[in-house]
């Protein structure tokens, strides 16, 4: 029933067609359809909402306030993000010949396990060393004996970033940032529960870090990462992985997923894609009007299918 409906919903086929295709009744189909076709435009909804122009300037104003106060340079301006990179990834497209009866690319297992990645860069194109969270108990050092130089590994069960993890981040941000109070810098990053803890705040305050967060369900379109970085990490992870499949004849697990990251990461992060980042996220350089009206605020008409 799931692929069914990701065909009907995603690529837009007629419910009907994709009913006989998967044997199913048709009536099932469209409540089904209805339900995931309701909560993708509920979600899209409370984006468009939320990035209005109310929010948008007065993130903006904050900017510009911070910037006024402390004359921040652009190599001081940095952006933090997470991303989650998994053991199954979702294997790139395979071009043959018409006619071809079975093509296409070995993937790990049925369900992958998370890694998070924490990364950061300034608005001039620099890179801190990224930090990766294992979904284990205790980090052995020797799983990024393959590492992109300089990154860190730590253990939380679930693979995500909590408070604690956060506070040793920004110890390795310190490190390679070299900001202090006579050096001050400062801090874009989304307003998650691990990002604004009273001991990842006082860390902060302690090494001239000023944070600036993003308003809800506005990193979007404001996160430089997010904008420009991100999506060419996992699109140039997704390949390596193709081609690690090829030639490791065994499951790929998390102790391979650093050295992959190695291939993909300085490619992904080059100083030109962050640099885009700023830009067009309206931070480096400062311009509060990139976002026009119509591109603050949208409408969506939710039509559900006739029962």
């Amino acid at each position: 029933m799931k692929s069914a409906v990701n065909e009907a919903v995603n690529e837009g086929r007629p419910v009907n067609v994709v009913a006989r295709k998967f044997r199913i009744n048709r009536m099932t189909l469209k409540i089904y359809y209805n339900q995931s076709y309701l909560y993708e435009h509920l979600k899209q909804l409370a984006l468009l909402d939320a990035f209005n122009r109310h929010t948008v300037g007065e993130f903006f104003q904050n900017l510009k306030t911070v910037r006024n106060r402390y004359k921040f340079d652009p190599y001081c301006i940095y952006n933090v993000d997470e991303t989650g990179l998994k053991t199954v990834h979702k294997s790139v497209k395979v071009l043959a010949g018409k006619g071809s009866k079975q093509v296409g690319r070995i993937t790990s297992a049925e369900r992958g396990t998370l890694v998070t990645v924490s990364c950061a860069s300034n608005a001039i194109g620099n890179s801190i060393p990224p930090l990766f969270v294992f979904p284990m108990v205790k980090f052995p050092d020797y799983m990024i004996k393959e590492d992109p130089p300089g990154c860190v590994g730590l253990a939380n069960p679930s693979g995500r970033m909590n408070s604690d993890i956060f506070i040793e981040w920004i110890k390795h941000f310190v490190r390679y940032s070299n900001c202090s109070h006579e050096s001050p810098v400062l801090l874009l990053l989304d307003s998650h529960k691990s990002h604004i803890s009273v001991g990842a705040l006082d860390l902060a305050i302690q090494h001239g870090i000023t944070m600036l967060s993003f308003p809800p369900h506005c990193t979007h379109k404001l996160q430089p990462l997010d904008r420009t970085a991100f999506e060419p990490l996992k699109r140039f992870y997704n390949a390596a992985c193709d081609n690690w499949m090829v030639t490791n004849p065994r499951p790929m697990t998390i102790y391979d997923i650093v050295s992959i990251v190695r291939e993909t990461y300085t490619k992904a992060f080059s100083p030109s894609n962050i640099q885009g980042g700023f830009q067009v996220a309206g931070i480096e350089p400062f311009n509060p009007a990139i976002f026009k009206d119509d591109k603050c605020h949208h409408q969506l008409h939710i039509v559900l299918l006739q029962m």
